[in-house]
């Protein structure tokens, strides 16, 4: 009895420990299956991280790509905008240029041109010569720089140079081979224009080379006395001007034509309190400047064509192409009265259009 009791109580003890181990292992079970979920929980969460950053990744190699072409187009525009401060520093030099020319020319004694006379009648007496006088209008152009690969036509009708201006691209055939070019506005810059008036005085001559030492009454009194004479082609003197300054002085006689005779012999002998002094004549000559204008010059005959890319056609072939382009009426053309084309940069001159 005392074995079947111990055995039913030992049974009961396995049984409680079987129990206890099936109680631990649905617990494992439990763990493992939470620790399953939160194993999936933190995959999913690190799936999102990765995905956000190759998100993250892929954004910033777009931004860099964007950076880059922008720093790449400020790149380019800051060289645009430098070899634009070439040209206005090459075009404001050779304005410069003209403009000091303009000037130097201006202050030149330049010859008078020769002029074929005939006589016409007796004059009644020297009274009736008067001063001689010349007058010239001087034009000033700047000149236009045709860039490389662009053409110039001047059309007889202005029309016809608008119509090609508004259509703006034209497709030109140069030999089989078609181009699209752009039909633009010519704008060749500002124009002088002035006249120089010179008048030779016929009663008044120029002393110079003065001695300085005289006090300037004394020197009046003794250029009178002097070229009063008859003997120096000299008569009766209304007025004696100095200019201590410039050591010169200005001589006024009452009749006409008494200055071209004192002319004929520039150096004269002076005595002065014993002493002897060479003074030069020289003609009065009064220039002015009159009639000054500076405009823009507007070309409504003239069509600036840009963008003529073939390397392969002769600059002849070139120029004797478009212009049977833009001559025909059905490619909105007409007649063509002058045409210029650059395979280099070159200098280019307009005139006033007297059409």
């Amino acid at each position: 009895m005392n074995t079947i009791q111990q055995l039913k109580e030992e049974l009961e003890k396995w049984k409680e420990q079987c129990e206890e181990a099936e109680k631990r292992k649905s617990n494992t079970l439990l763990d493992k299956l939470e620790a399953d979920d939160q194993q999936k929980e933190k995959q999913q969460i690190l799936d999102q991280l990765l995905q956000k950053s190759t998100e993250i990744q892929d954004t910033l190699s777009e931004k860099q790509t964007l950076y880059q072409s922008e720093i790449q187009d400020l790149k380019n525009k800051n060289e645009e905008l430098r070899k634009n401060v070439e040209k206005l520093d090459y075009k404001m030099t050779e304005c410069r240029k003209t403009f000091d020319k303009a000037r130097n020319d201006l202050q030149v004694d330049n010859k008078l041109p020769q002029k074929n006379i005939n006589f016409t009648e007796k004059a009644s007496g020297p009274g009736n010569l008067s001063s001689i006088s010349y007058t010239c209008q001087i034009l000033i152009h700047h000149p236009y720089i045709l860039q490389e690969r662009q053409a110039l036509l001047t059309f007889e009708k202005e029309e016809v140079a608008q119509g090609i201006i508004r259509n703006g691209r034209h497709n030109v055939d140069l030999n089989n081979v078609y181009e699209e070019v752009r039909a633009c506005k010519v704008q060749p810059g500002r124009v002088m224009t002035f006249e120089v008036n010179m008048t030779i005085s016929n009663t008044k001559v120029n002393v110079g080379n003065l001695p300085m030492n005289l006090p300037e009454e004394t020197l009046k009194d003794k250029l009178e006395l002097t070229f009063y004479k008859s003997n120096k082609g000299g008569s009766e003197i209304t007025a004696v001007d100095s200019d201590r300054s410039k050591n010169t002085a200005c001589i006024t006689y009452k009749e006409n034509g008494v200055a071209q005779r004192v002319l004929k012999t520039p150096q004269h002998l002076v005595k002065v309190h014993g002493s002897m002094y060479e003074i030069m004549i020289s003609p009065l000559i009064e220039i002015q400047l009159k009639k000054l204008q500076i405009f823009s010059g507007i070309c409504q005959r003239t069509v600036l064509l840009e963008e003529i890319r073939n390397q392969a056609e002769t600059e002849e072939d070139i120029k004797d192409l478009v212009e049977i382009h833009f001559q025909k009426p059905s490619n909105g053309g007409g007649e063509v009265e002058n045409i210029a084309f650059s395979p280099k940069k070159q200098f280019v001159y307009f005139e006033e259009d007297k059409a």
